[in-house]
């Protein structure tokens, strides 16, 4: 481009600029720009001296180019010809980007796609969009790149540049993939963070009531302990003073035997009748003091079993209270698993009837898809069958019924739709659009003719047709409905951040549409690719060809029963 925009300018300033100007060295342009008397020739000399420059890959020559860009671009801007204000804004562009100044670069890219559309120049345009969009998916801003090929793709597409159009789709299409991965990213990212957080939630409570409960049971425990020590420390003492009394009685009997064996020395030197009163009165005092001995000796028993029984019975209320402890901590456990288990069974109730809507929502596959992975690929389907129904006159009949009647209505008609299609296994509702009701068939890998939703689509106007009737016997309005069905490939998956919907894209849907529209009220009309398909299950009147809105002539055919098995 920039080759042809320097031819242009040579035939403009051939009265001006000298035939050597091409191998001038910098330091030439720039006296020869200090001599320059008009515009005109301002802007060539700075436009070979600015492409010298950035081509130069010397730092100081960087500085130099901005400079002299700048320059450029406001001679460019004083000229009458617009066609020099884009080229001129894109070097300057470029003259920032040698200085990695993104900002400026961006700026001046934008003003340079502005100029090129005012002034038609879809190569300029191409290549400052193409630069734009490096810079935003640098910076990780998907939605800006995409919306700076949108505006572009508009622009091509009003003036009619196929060959610009073919290139900015594809690039808005890489654009807009970009876009989706880095959304499924960071709503992965989110419900994994969320699902740490009501996980770590739940244990920290479940930690803080058994925290509570352990505390109470240590703090019983210490007082009963501290009881039992007490105890235990006072019978030690009364053992003790026990010990010390039976040790002094066995001192007093050692006594008692030394004195007896003085006796029986003094026996020996007494007289028959003098020995035997004296014996009488010694035996008199040993059993005496034998009984005394038996006494005491009972009463030591005594203290000794008294002591054992408190440290046995100590021993047991100590034995007792471990046991009360472990079973309460039984307790604690079971109660906790009896709470954890009842979490548990809410925790699985809540996600059955979680999986019920989403598969209420979406296709089986889809929504095991998105269970099992957090997302749901887009997926072609070469054989898919798009099925449009719409009511007809519409307007009319919603003035006449009201806002809460029509809405009643519509209802019905919806319901009884959506159970029609629960009747067939490969037909999927797609969604409602207004007072219009879609749905489609070979959604799946599974390759399969389209005569269930023929047969759909025939039950929908057979239930039209008998609600009409008692409608009309009450005197109140009803609906009629057209009916059209193409067979083609679409494209389905999944879209949106939030409120997530199914849905399916492509030429075929529209022409489905279409043909619905040129349906009639009551009739089911197909275009040729479906009649192909099922001319041996349904009996089918040829329309001939029929004009489509943007899509030229199309043969259809009206379906009128299935042919008897």
């Amino acid at each position: 481009m920039r080759a042809n925009l320097l031819c242009f300018l040579i035939l403009l300033l051939c009265t001006c600029v000298p035939a050597q100007m091409d191998a001038q060295s910098t330091s030439e342009l720039i006296e020869a720009l200090d001599d320059a008397d008009t515009d005109a020739e301002r802007y060539g000399i700075l436009y070979d001296l600015t492409g010298q420059l950035l081509e130069s890959g010397r730092k100081e020559d960087k500085a130099l180019a901005v400079t002299f860009s700048k320059q450029l671009y406001t001679t460019a801007k004083r000229l009458p010809d617009t066609k020099l204000v884009g080229p001129a804004a894109y070097t300057l562009a470029l003259a920032y980007r040698n200085q990695r100044d993104d900002r400026n670069t961006d700026k001046f890219m934008a003003e340079a796609v502005t100029a090129g559309m005012k002034a038609g120049q879809p190569d300029l345009i191409m290549m400052a969009v193409a630069e734009r969009n490096r810079l935003a998916t640098k910076a990780r801003n998907y939605r800006e790149a995409a919306a700076i090929s949108q505006r572009a793709l508009d622009y091509f597409t009003k003036n009619g540049d196929d060959r610009s159009l073919s290139a900015l789709r594809a690039q808005l299409q890489r654009e807009q993939a970009a876009l989706q991965r880095r959304r499924r990213e960071i709503e992965n990212e989110t419900r994994q963070l969320a699902g740490e957080i009501d996980r770590l939630q739940s244990e920290k409570n479940q930690l803080s009531g058994s925290n509570q409960e352990l505390k109470g049971t240590n703090q019983k425990l210490k007082k009963e302990n501290l009881t039992r020590a007490e105890q235990l420390a006072q019978r030690a003492q009364e053992l003790e003073e026990s010990n010390r009394e039976l040790a002094q009685t066995q001192e007093e009997k050692a006594v008692v035997e030394a004195r007896v064996a003085e006796s029986k020395k003094e026996i020996s030197a007494l007289s028959r009748e003098a020995l035997e009163q004296r014996m009488l009165a010694t035996e008199t005092r040993e059993q005496l003091v034998e009984a005394e001995l038996i006494r005491q000796e009972a009463e030591m028993k005594a203290e000794r079993q008294s002591t054992q029984l408190y440290m046995a019975l100590g021993a047991g209320a100590a034995l007792l209270l471990l046991v009360l402890t472990v079973l309460s901590r039984l307790r604690v456990k079971k109660r906790s698993a009896e709470k954890l288990k009842a979490a548990n069974n809410d925790l699985d109730a809540a996600r059955q009837q979680s999986d019920d809507l989403l598969k209420n929502i979406l296709p089986v596959e889809i929504a095991e898809e998105l269970k099992a992975t957090g997302k749901a690929r887009a997926r072609r389907f070469p054989d898919a069958t798009v099925l449009f129904c719409d009511f007809v006159n519409f307007t009319k009949t919603a003035e006449r019924l009201g806002a809460e009647a029509l809405v009643q209505e519509l209802d019905v008609c919806f319901k009884a739709f959506d159970k029609i299609m629960d009747n067939y296994p490969g037909v999927e509702k797609i969604k409602t659009i207004g007072d219009a009701y879609m749905a489609a068939s070979g959604l799946s890998s599974r390759k399969t003719l389209p005569n269930d939703i023929i047969r759909a689509a025939l039950d929908m106007q057979k239930f039209l047709n008998d609600e009409g009737k008692k409608r009309a016997e009450l005197g109140l309005p009803f609906f009629s409905g057209r009916i059209g069905l193409h067979t083609g490939p679409v494209v389905a998956g999944v879209v949106g951040a939030r409120k997530f919907a199914y849905d399916i894209w492509g030429d075929t849907v529209n022409v489905a549409s279409r043909i619905e529209g040129k349906s009639e009220p009551g009739r089911v009309n197909i275009s040729e690719s479906t009649y192909d398909r099922i001319k041996y299950k349904f009996r089918c009147t040829y329309r001939g060809k029929v004009e489509a809105k943007n899509k030229g002539l199309i043969e259809m055919y009206f379906v009128e029963e299935e042919f008897s098995s």
